[in-house]
């Protein structure tokens, strides 16, 4: 399951992997998103725009 965190509130919310997606969609290249999911997936990359802090949990 893909978890947001809050960067002020420091709350953790589950978010669907559509969600996921479409936070990558809006901060990176469209070309890199399958690799950034699969390292997300992996443990090796969390990531982090202004407001929230995105890592996978399983």
């Amino acid at each position: 399951m893909f978890i947001k965190i809050d960067k002020k509130t420091h709350e953790e919310t589950v978010i669907s992997s559509e969600e996921m997606v479409d936070v990558l969609e809006q901060d990176v290249n469209a070309d890199v998103i399958d690799e950034i999911l699969t390292e997300i997936v992996l443990g090796t990359y969390e990531h982090s725009n202004r407001s929230a802090t995105y890592k996978y949990r399983s």
